[in-house]
């Protein structure tokens, strides 16, 4: 019965419940595009009802309201219960539109599912960030980083015990981008929270991809200089032109980016069409954007040797891309004014990083930041949050209670470098020589960030591969994986546990998945 007397408080350590309530949803139409039901295809379906339970709660000796949603469905649960993990600031919740989707399509898949705000409704990280002028609210942070995350999996058991009188058979999280580092950290701090684990393209640095991912738009300020967005377009279609075919198939995509040996410095002075003004005019590539796109594309990392970041791989987009629904952002995105002056357009998780974790001031100027003090700003973060934020790249527990963990990481990925998941899976690598037993991850050719924007070879089954491995024991050698339609042809091939790649055989005309094979 969907009636919080039916459903009793859960049983939180250190922790005290101040609300719980429960309505029933029903006759729901669930349309949900690819992707956007984190780590799965698209998702139709009508007729969808489900137990809506809400509870919240506070940890002891704190003024924090944390809100956890759970969805039972009404019929057909198949015994498993799915944790939904957040983007950007947020740790999930019902008011971060891609959470919310991805609820409603494990219902449809016959999940319970569980997400948690942990103790910030607000998506705008300004709100809550700061406890007050100057302090940054720590507790919150833990909350937001780490201890929610293991309270939604017991909170989701016991709700889901209640309403069915049996507890989940198996437990999985779900996530990707900031869900991808709570999978990790998950995986790393909370091993029996979760049976098996999908977290794809992980944000996992927190301080990398708030002043790792700033290191173009310092750049572009100590040069003086400010690319127009066209030019790094235009470089960046020229970068796939000139290496597209290096694996054997013209399909608009670097399969191979790291030995993409294309120069930008060869395609200064050509002319190009660029609306960036608001006035359509042609204009030539600059000596300028071929020094702004390869400091992206190297990243701070060979700045100095205490700044662990990478930059993003040849293909990636460099420049934010509007969809209509949101603005994926690009690290090296400007504003040009109708004069041709250009100033730096930081990302918003670069500039709030700054502005609220580093200069705990909200009006602080990022474009102020020069070099030195942006190697300043890196290790003092370090030396700061690490503890808070760091994912410790060791899984023996993880491993020894039997957890799944699977990653897809884009190649073109702009916002979150392919390389930072290749060097957690490589330290985990390192000290355990058994860690594709249960750890694997796939690198996506010409994939964006979670598949954001259009393009790209997109792991749809990896969450159902998830599934076999756990409950199954099938691993997955191979994903299956598609692009979106190019002149109406939509390509497959298959992704292969890294450092594998996917190698053309060069027998086939028709680009399918059965063409390709893995190999180093």
């Amino acid at each position: 019965m969907c009636s919080p007397s039916s459903i009793p408080y859960p049983e939180l350590s250190g922790a005290h419940f101040t609300s719980l309530n429960a309505s029933l949803v029903s006759n729901l139409t669930v349309q949900i595009p690819k992707a956007v039901y984190m780590n799965h295809g698209a998702v139709a379906a009508e007729g969808v009802s489900y137990c809506h339970v809400t509870t919240t709660y506070a940890h002891t000796g704190q003024n924090e309201t944390v809100t956890v949603d759970v969805y039972l469905p009404t019929s057909g649960w198949n015994g498993r219960m799915q944790g939904i993990g957040g983007g950007g600031w947020t740790a999930g919740g019902l008011n971060a539109p891609g959470t919310s989707a991805s609820m409603l399509g494990a219902v449809v898949g016959g999940y319970s599912a569980v997400t948690t705000n942990a103790g910030h409704p607000e998506l705008d990280p300004y709100q809550w960030v700061l406890k007050s002028p100057g302090v940054v609210n720590m507790h919150l942070m833990e909350d937001f980083t780490s201890s929610s995350l293991n309270e939604l999996s017991i909170i989701g058991k016991a709700v889901t015990k209640s309403y069915y009188g049996t507890p989940p058979l198996y437990s999985y999280w779900n996530g990707c981008s900031q869900g991808g580092r709570q999978g990790l950290k998950l995986a790393s701090s909370y091993p029996d929270a979760f049976d098996g684990i999908a977290a794809s393209a992980p944000a996992l640095d927190l301080i990398g991809e708030g002043i790792g991912n700033l290191w173009p738009q310092v750049y572009m300020n100590a040069l003086g200089q400010h690319s127009r967005n066209c030019e790094l377009l235009a470089i960046t279609e020229a970068a796939i032109e000139f290496c597209d075919a290096n694996d054997g198939v013209a399909d608009g995509i670097i399969a191979f980016p790291d030995s993409c040996n294309f120069d930008p410095y060869s395609v200064v002075n050509r002319p190009i069409s660029c609306n960036d003004t608001g006035i359509p005019e042609v204009v030539h590539i600059s000596e300028a954007a071929a020094k702004i796109a390869n400091a992206t594309w190297t990243g701070p990392r060979l700045l100095h040797d205490s700044i662990p970041w990478w930059g993003a791989k040849k293909g990636a987009r460099l420049v934010e891309d509007h969809l209509g629904f949101m603005v994926n952002p690009g690290l090296s995105t400007t504003i040009c004014s109708s004069n041709g002056t250009c100033v730096g357009k930081p990302s918003d998780v670069s500039e709030q990083f700054m502005r609220l974790i580093i200069k705990k001031d909200p009006k602080f100027d990022v474009s102020t930041v020069t070099i030195e003090d942006y190697k300043r700003f890196f290790e003092h973060s370090v030396q700061q949050y690490g503890s808070l934020v760091d994912v410790e790249p060791n899984l023996n527990a993880f491993r020894e209670a039997g957890g799944k963990l699977i990653s897809y990481h884009g190649l073109a990925d702009g916002i979150v470098p392919p390389d930072s998941t290749r060097h957690f899976f490589e330290s985990v690598a390192a000290n355990d020589k058994r860690v594709h037993d249960y750890y694997r991850v796939f690198e996506a050719p010409g994939l964006t960030h979670c598949a954001i924007s259009p393009g790209g070879y997109y792991p749809e089954g990896i969450f159902e591969a998830l599934v076999q491995w756990v409950e199954s024991g099938v691993v997955p050698d191979t994903l299956a994986a598609v692009t979106d339609p190019l002149n109406g042809t939509a390509r497959s091939s298959v992704l292969c546990p890294y450092p594998q790649k996917a190698h053309y055989s060069g027998f086939g005309t028709s680009y399918s998945a059965e063409d390709f094979y893995c190999d180093d």
